[in-house]
């Protein structure tokens, strides 16, 4: 009798204060529905931006897959992967797009002739892709490496260049698709470098003597580094004696540019 008392008094009690904050709960169903709904539609069009953008870059992934696999491309496959990476940005900006549109301007300025005055503007133009690319993907050892060889071209070894080329090392140090290029880089920047920075390269040659040691003695002939090759292998000699053997190969006298 208590409990059908208790409960007798306290319905009424209860539909009175449903009714009074009725109201409230209609107004705070009201504004989650209308959170819920812009939230949808705010997912559709990023979703929307997504697959535009992936359809967009889609054109260019052959020439990535060719530069990746260290197959030249031409100046027209350069051209379209440009293309398709701005076409890409014009939906869905990204770091990585950027960075490979900052790629393809290189490549198109590579296949002009040294002289010709279009060739600076797109090294420039590419330089500033590449910085806007980092801007939003700081640990892309691949877009440090291009950084520095735009300024590179641009201004020479200055101290922007070589900070872009030490960062690209910090970022990816064992990334075997950069080695060669960026100690082709090294190796140019050799005489400007302090002992960290020479510390740094001498670990490149290293590791690119292990990744393509024939490319290495092809690259140390080209750049006349054969001493600073030798200088870093010279705790291997089974490897110094290979790569003496592949300069003979390649017509180059083992000793002559060696220092011995």
């Amino acid at each position: 009798m208590a409990t059908l008392i208790a409960n007798g008094t306290s319905q009424p009690h209860d539909g009175a204060r449903g009714a009074s904050t009725d109201p409230i709960g209609r107004a705070q169903r009201w504004t989650v529905g209308v959170v819920l709904a812009f939230l949808a539609v705010f997912l559709v069009v990023m979703g929307s931006q997504f697959i535009m953008a992936s359809l967009a870059g889609f054109a260019g992934a052959p020439v990535l897959a060719k530069l990746r696999q260290a197959i030249p491309v031409s100046a027209n496959e350069a051209k379209d992967l440009l293309s398709a990476k701005q076409d890409e940005m014009k939906w869905l900006e990204s770091g990585e797009a950027a960075i490979d549109s900052g790629l393809a301007r290189l490549l198109i300025a590579e296949s002009l002739p040294a002289d010709a005055k279009e060739r600076d503007r797109l090294v420039a133009a590419a330089a500033r892709d590449l910085k806007q690319g980092l801007a939003a993907a700081p640990l892309s050892g691949r877009g440090w490496a291009r950084l520095a060889y735009s300024l590179a071209a641009l201004e020479g070894w200055s101290p922007a260049a070589m900070s872009a080329l030490r960062f690209s090392i910090a970022a990816a140090p064992f990334e075997p698709s950069l080695t060669l290029f960026r100690l082709r880089m090294g190796l140019e920047a050799w005489p400007h470098l302090d002992a960290r920075d020479r510390a740094s390269v001498l670990q490149q040659i290293r590791y690119a003597a292990k990744v393509d040691l024939k490319a290495l003695a092809l690259l140390a002939e080209e750049r006349q580094s054969i001493p600073v090759v030798r200088a870093a292998l010279r705790d291997q000699p089974h490897v110094l004696a290979e790569l003496d053997r592949l300069r003979t190969q390649t017509g180059r006298d083992p000793q002559r540019r060696s220092g011995g």
